[in-house]
């Protein structure tokens, strides 16, 4: 099952979500993100959250039309994101895919930037989508696909990275290894119609990018 995760942030490209909901088996809202949804006469299957940014109003609007709502309290050890993920996982989703999860608030970006990580220890393919970036995990191999100068950086978020093999990119590596902190996998690019990462130990986020 493939779930999409909508949460507050930013979101513009609005064809980009309406196709992607389209394309899914269930679609979830974390809070707020239902505002995205609500906007395009777009319907989620449930809403997730503590409910501290939508209104009353809306909350009966999407009551009415008979969407499944589960509250939780605002004192609570995780982001309404991160709940609606986990939700997801209860429900057996083998992918996720999250969109409206950066924007200004960098403390919310970076820890559902950490969520791949969760997801990836439940075994769940997951990526994060916004208007510039597709965001990826990974800890073994990712091949991806692109055209030639697309740019693609890989970022260590471990101590070290060891076994980095990149291919199909305009500077290949093999059998590297990185350092947390070096900016040495920053803007490669797309130099074939696909791109292969592989590691052999330590965790890498990858980045597919447009200015």
């Amino acid at each position: 099952m493939k779930v999409l995760i909508v949460s507050s942030g930013n979101i513009k490209n609005k064809k980009r979500l309406s196709e992607l909901s389209k394309a899914v088996d269930k679609t979830v809202c974390a809070d707020a993100g239902a505002y995205h949804l609500k906007s395009m006469g777009i319907f989620p299957d449930v809403i997730i959250g503590d409910f501290d940014s939508l209104s009353p109003e809306d909350l009966n609007f999407f009551k009415r039309h008979h969407v499944n709502l589960v509250e939780h309290p605002p004192d609570k050890d995780a982001t309404d994101t991160e709940l609606a993920a986990m939700w997801a996982f209860e429900q057996n989703a083998a992918e996720i895919i999250f969109m409206g999860a950066s924007g200004s608030r960098l403390d919310h970006t970076l820890a559902n930037i950490m969520l791949l990580k969760k997801m990836a220890d439940l075994q769940i393919k997951a990526r994060i989508i916004d208007d510039h970036n597709c965001i990826y995990l990974v800890r073994d191999r990712l091949a991806l696909s692109g055209r030639p100068g697309e740019l693609l950086s890989i970022i260590p978020v471990t101590e070290t990275v060891s076994g980095v093999t990149l291919e199909g990119l305009e500077f290949p590596l093999k059998d590297a290894q990185m350092k947390m902190g070096s900016s040495l996998g920053i803007s490669n690019r797309f130099a074939a119609k696909e791109a292969v990462i592989s590691i052999r130990q330590g965790i890498l986020i990858v980045t597919k990018s447009k200015d």
